[in-house]
């Protein structure tokens, strides 16, 4: 290290430390939606409370209204009241819709409304009505509902506009995106369509987020980007949802070619499909955040000339204050822009290649380090807790873990630092985060925002240090890699808090992955004995993170645990099981109530094993029929026909049947399974009390073996002895509880 410098080093680093901290707070707070407006807010503001009353008369008593049943026809009836209040002559598409990715459909009923205005091309505003069997809908979609009614009470009152306005309330979204489905592959009003704004929701606070935006969005962009208060938007959300099973309403108008944004909030997760997803529970402030979004927005394009098409762009908001974007091409040469003047830096400050690969080598251990430092933390408290919680109740003792490893790791690499120089310490970091950036920007370019500005930002001050002699003092040094640390920082934190809270604890990596790259940039400040300190401090901290893992409490009854049960009764057999799910251990509480042991049986068609108990007796309910209606060489017609009570019913078709196609009440569903599936499962949620009609065209004219299955979102009465030892700190998730009744059939 140069003479001078490491006096100011340790002072640089504790400095570095505090003011990251600072920058992590200011940066969550960022991410924090705008307050929440009054009723007695002006007429043509949007007002979270007008919208909050709107959701509560939407909702009534907040009873779970999966599509078909009586629940989701009344909150249907209260839709199509308060749009005829509004002046709109609502109409509801009454008709079946069936998934584009696998053999589903219902019978749906989508809610429609518009404002005309001067021209045919409309701006369409979607949300979803319905909700999953188990859960009130308040933030999955009622929100989103709510906050275009409440839009749609002003946009009702002002002058007509340029572009028509269209409110699609879609219902089934739980299901499949079915509504969707069929509205743009039905619904005349599809084709006047030019661009869509979704809203949607996965908890029940946090920021309205711009998820995504469909095919040659660059004009839509560019004016939510204009008009926006409170934008919280980043494109390498697009790069993710790509690889993600997770789905909106939004993705059936992508596939249709349709412009537009997708907006959706994921704060407090764990409510999320759960009984927890009410009213109560959903925070104004996310639903104003929503409305601040939307109806600006709309007012921009409903004025627009939305025929217009652009290409898609990179984007990032920043701060609130800035709207970051440039195109995928941009980004690429600024990519190597940035490794080209690390070059010249690293040749202007040339030491030998030794010293270079030295620092480069000890940047990448840091990493490697960091990652297993942590995991090995974590893996420490998983096995003292029992269980890894995605949203424990107390989140702190792995905050603690993650937190801390990358001061211990910097501590203990501080001797191999003093050895490479501090040039090299300071150009390793940023030749990783370059060549990363150049791998972004080449491979997912939309994801490039989360450390391309940081490089080139941090590039130029690295250049400028290099070139500029009177710049080539210890203090200068020192704040150069304190400012290029905290540049970093500005850009990555935010993603640790993102990761948090839409993620959780269950994948960490996306909280300690930008840590460690972050703290590599602090690699030029460990130069005095002085870090001893701050590593022997986290080193504690993460200890009793591990420790206070052991005592912590991991639910609560705001973030229960999500637990399912089953009763599978196989009629044939006329045997029954009891059925387990959770992504986290079982309880001791269920455990004591019934034995239960690992099956991969429970249901034949499911890849997934459960925990599983054979029940004493066997429950008897009516269960659906399958009635043969025309069997031959080409094709096998069968009409399944629903017993009172059931919700879903389907064929489990084993994956080496030779079918060429499959028609749901005439209509061609998708016959692809994924990988590592044995059954093909064709299903009709919530279906008519005649039955529905299956098709099945084949090249053989054997006999095809299959199960037939009439789910119902119930229990039978002993089930209570699992459903009380589930208690206040467990509650049921996604598709819930069932009685599921199965039969061998041939086709």
């Amino acid at each position: 290290m140069p003479r001078g410098f490491s006096k100011f080093a340790a002072a640089g680093f504790w400095l570095c430390l505090v003011l990251l901290g600072i920058v992590f707070v200011l940066a969550t707070r960022g991410f924090e939606p705008p307050e929440a407006l009054e009723s007695s807010a002006p007429q043509d503001t949007f007002s979270a409370a007008r919208a909050r009353a709107e959701l509560v008369r939407l909702l009534g008593d907040e009873t779970p209204h999966p599509v078909g049943s009586d629940a989701n026809k009344l909150v249907k009836a209260r839709l199509v009241e308060r749009l005829n209040e509004l002046g709109l002559a609502p109409q509801v598409q009454d008709t079946i819709g069936c998934s584009a990715k696998r053999p589903t459909c219902a019978q749906v009923e989508n809610v429609l409304a518009r404002i005309d205005g001067e021209h045919d091309s409309a701006v369409l505003l979607m949300a979803h009505y319905d909700s999953v069997p188990y859960a009130p809908g308040a933030g999955d979609d009622g929100a989103g509902v709510a906050a275009l009614l409440e839009a749609a009470r002003i946009l009702r009152s002002e002058p007509p506009s340029r572009n028509s306005i269209l409110f699609v309330f879609t219902d089934a979204e739980e299901a499949g995106l079915l509504g969707a489905e069929a509205f743009f592959t039905e619904h005349p009003w599809a084709k006047r369509v030019a661009v869509v704004i979704n809203l949607e929701g996965s908890g029940s606070s946090g920021p309205s987020v711009l998820l995504r935006s469909g095919p040659e969005s660059g004009v839509v962009l560019d004016a939510f980007g204009s008009v926006a208060r409170h934008p919280v938007a980043a494109s390498f959300t697009e790069e993710l949802f790509k690889r993600m099973p997770n789905d909106t309403d939004f993705s059936v108008a992508i596939r249709a070619g349709q412009p537009g944004l997708d907006f959706a909030f994921a704060g407090e997760r764990n409510h999320y499909h759960t009984p927890r997803d009410t009213v109560a529970n959903l925070s104004e402030a996310t639903l104003q955040h929503h409305g601040d979004n939307v109806l600006p927005l709309v007012r921009a394009l409903a004025d627009a000339d939305i025929s217009q098409r652009a290409p898609n762009y990179v984007y990032a908001s920043m701060s609130r204050a800035v709207w970051l974007h440039y195109t995928p091409a941009a980004g690429l040469v600024m990519s190597i822009g940035v490794l080209i003047v690390l070059a010249l830096a690293t040749w202007r400050r040339w030491q030998g290649l030794s010293h270079f690969i030295g620092a480069f080598g000890i940047a990448a251990l840091a990493l490697l380090l960091i990652f297993g430092f942590t995991l090995a933390g974590l893996a420490a408290a998983d096995l003292l807790a029992g269980t890894r919680v995605s949203w424990p109740a107390n989140p702190w003792p792995w905050r603690m873990i993650i937190y801390t490893a990358p001061i211990v790791v910097l501590a203990l690499l501080r001797p191999l630092v003093r050895r490479v120089g501090f040039w090299n310490t300071l150009l390793a970091p940023w030749w990783i985060w370059g060549l990363l950036v150049l791998v972004q920007t080449w491979w997912l370019p939309l994801a490039s925002p989360l450390m391309l500005p940081a490089t080139v930002l941090a590039s130029v001050v690295i250049v400028l240090l290099a070139f500029v002699a009177r710049f080539d003092r210890p203090t200068i040094r020192c704040a150069a890699a304190v400012i290029n640390s905290l540049i970093a920082g500005y850009f990555l934190l935010p993603l640790v808090y993102l990761g948090e809270i839409t993620q959780g604890f269950a994948l960490a990596p996306v909280m300690f992955v930008p840590l460690a790259l972050v703290a590599i940039t602090l690699l030029p400040l460990l130069d005095r004995g002085r870090v001893k300190v701050a590593g022997s401090l986290a080193l504690l901290m993460f200890i009793g993170g591990v420790t206070w893992s052991h005592w912590v409490p991991l639910y609560s009854e705001q973030r229960p645990q999500h637990i399912n049960f089953i009763y599978a009764v196989d009629a044939d057999a006329e045997r029954a099981s009891y059925a387990a799910w959770s992504p986290n251990a079982l309880p001791a509480a269920i455990s004591a109530a019934m034995p239960f042991t690992l099956d991969a049986s429970v249901l034949p068609w499911q890849k997934d094993a459960m925990w599983s108990a054979a029940a004493t007796s066997v429950e008897q309910r009516p269960s659906a029929q399958l009635e043969p209606m025309a069997i031959n060489a080409a094709t096998r017609t069968v009409r399944l026909r629903p017993a009172s009570g059931t919700d879903a019913i389907g064929l489990a078709i084993p994956i080496e049947a030779p079918i060429t196609a499959i028609r749901i009440d005439g209509r061609s569903v998708p016959i692809e399974v994924k990988s590592g599936e044995n059954y093909r499962l064709v299903r009709f949620v919530a279906p008519p009390a005649d039955g529905v009609i299956i098709e099945i065209d084949t090249t053989v004219a054997a006999t095809i073996d299959a199960y037939l299955i009439d789910n119902s979102y119930s229990l039978p009465t002993s089930a209570r002895l699992l459903t009380d030892a589930r208690g206040v700190l467990a509650v049921p998730v996604k598709s819930g509880d069932g009685w599921v009744v199965y039969r061998r059939v041939k086709l």
